[in-house]
């Protein structure tokens, strides 16, 4: 009976390998990641999107509430994934679905200084995202929300306010090292597939490129 019941799983399991033109499961792990850009960037209720600089008062106010012991920073971060399963290595595209993404967010809080980033918020994305394989881009947004007062004391007010403008303002597509480079995503995917969830083995570094 028992011996009955393992080679059915197995044939099961074997099906649904066939089934999804997989040869090596593994490859359903191979989602590429990569930050896209920022929206709705706050702050200390200041809009950064269609900002290039801070005037002289709005630098005052952001000085005098970070004195009062607080600098409030809200903003949405696009996630671009990938799924390079498409197809062009069996009959099939199998579309897989990111069910969850526990995330650490770090910033490069100097631009003068070789990359060193400091850590400012974590989360976890609990909705499901289906991620097609058909070579488009899926964007996932992260709501971000953190107190950067601890970050402005340790790099000062006017370098914090130069990344708050390369990450949150206008140019805040560009992708190069001095605008989204300067944020890091370290994260642990899990998604679901055909054959069951899958969960990364190792934490990824999400950035400026695609990693997968």
């Amino acid at each position: 009976m028992k011996k009955s019941i393992i080679v059915s799983g197995f044939l099961l399991f074997s099906v649904l390998l066939m089934a999804c033109s997989v040869t090596d499961p593994l490859t359903l792990l191979r989602c590429q990641f990569r930050i896209e850009n920022t929206e709705d960037f706050l702050l200390t209720g200041i809009q950064l999107d269609s900002l290039e600089n801070l005037s002289v008062f709005q630098i005052a106010e952001v000085a005098a509430i970070w004195a009062s012991g607080s600098c409030p920073v809200d903003f949405t971060l696009n996630i671009g994934i990938h799924n390079p399963n498409n197809g062009s290595t069996g009959p099939d595209i199998i579309p897989v679905t990111l069910t969850s993404l526990v995330w650490d967010l770090s910033l490069d809080g100097d631009s003068g200084a070789p990359f060193d980033t400091t850590w400012v918020a974590s989360g976890t994305m609990s909705t499901p995202l289906e991620v097609p394989g058909s070579n488009e881009t899926v964007i996932m947004p992260l709501d971000i929300s953190f107190d950067a007062f601890a970050l402005m004391s340790e790099v000062g007010v006017l370098n914090f306010i130069d990344l708050a403008l390369a990450i949150g303002g206008i140019n805040s597509s560009l992708r190069t090292s001095d605008h989204i480079g300067r944020m890091l995503v370290t994260a642990i995917p899990t998604i679901s597939t055909p054959i069951g969830d899958m969960t990364y083995t190792g934490t990824l570094n999400i950035s400026l490129d695609w990693i997968d």
